[in-house]
């Protein structure tokens, strides 16, 4: 799987790329053989201001499980990575169990 981290304005150092790439490798670790790529983009919409504005957008290309779009918003850098990479995570185990047809939500039918 192939992890691309795009920060256009925001600087991360080449420690936080690897850690961030690790992150969204061990996440999806299970779902890695439907994960051909993961995009990740790192924004500050209001730069030095400060507030709740540090944002992580996760897209993962799932092959034929179609793609996956997950973004948090924090305060916190570290927290909004933290918040899309688990909402990736379990976008891809329910792309996944879907597309084998195990929906949790759902109790099996039994017949007589």
């Amino acid at each position: 799987m192939r992890v691309t981290i795009r920060s256009p304005h925001v600087t991360i150092d080449q420690d936080q790329r690897a850690e961030l790439a690790d992150a969204v490798r061990t996440a999806l670790a299970h779902v890695e053989s439907r994960v051909v790529s993961v995009q990740v983009l790192i924004d500050d919409s209001n730069g030095p201001k400060g507030g709740v504005d540090q944002r992580c957008e996760c897209v993962a290309n799932c092959g034929k499980l179609g793609v996956l779009r997950v973004e948090a918003t924090s305060s916190d850098l570290k927290k909004a990575v933290n918040s899309a990479v688990t909402k990736l995570r379990r976008a891809a185990e329910h792309a996944v169990d879907h597309k084998r047809g195990e929906r949790k939500d759902k109790v099996p039918h039994r017949r007589a």
